[in-house]
């Protein structure tokens, strides 16, 4: 899909992109890995309102878009923000780099699961935060196939098999997604 898709107008009505970022907390000072940042739709938002953001992502011209589109903002969000190139069975991070993982519509493509959560435990601080949210098992107007999606009760038992606690669950507020917030063990 292109840039226009994941940067449209409508984007902000059923992503509510403000709504997600109000889960995560005081962003102040915090580091944040966005995995699977695509074009930095989050992840400038997240430097912006004060965190210091990883944007990572499997896709070099994700990461070459991102850093193109850096140039848009001021120097004090440039200072914040920095792309990653990964690859898709480890996210990149340093031992405890990070207090906060955010995973938007990313879940679906990560293949052997249980042992990436594992691996992305390895870059999050004692008691680091997990956010995910991705489209539910459900016909919606927007989102892939719904074949392709994970059902909630999968990504539930997968995280507490990679030694999560989730800490809430939200199927109500986003209508296409569900919101998982879990804290590494």
């Amino acid at each position: 899909m292109s840039a226009e898709y994941y940067e449209s107008d409508a984007r902000v009505i059923w992503q509510r992109p403000e709504l997600v970022m109000s889960v995560l907390g005081a962003l102040e000072g915090r580091t944040v890995a966005d995995i699977g940042a695509g074009t930095g739709y989050f992840a400038f938002r997240l430097a912006a309102a004060g965190a210091n953001v990883i944007a990572i992502d499997i896709d070099p011209r994700a990461i070459s878009f991102m850093q193109s589109e850096e140039q848009r903002y001021s120097a004090e969000v440039q200072s914040r923000f920095s792309t990653r190139l990964a690859n898709e069975n480890d996210p990149s991070l340093a031992n405890g780099e990070v207090n906060i993982v955010l995973m938007v519509n990313t879940y679906i493509y990560i293949e052997d699961r249980v042992a990436y959560f594992e691996r992305l435990k390895e870059g999050m601080q004692q008691g680091g935060e997990l956010v995910i949210i991705d489209f539910k098992k459900k016909k919606t107007p927007i989102g892939p196939d719904v074949t392709d999606r994970v059902a909630l009760s999968d990504v539930q038992r997968e995280l507490g098999l990679a030694g999560y606690k989730i800490l809430e669950i939200d199927e109500s507020t986003l209508d296409y997604q569900y919101v998982i917030k879990a804290v590494k063990l």
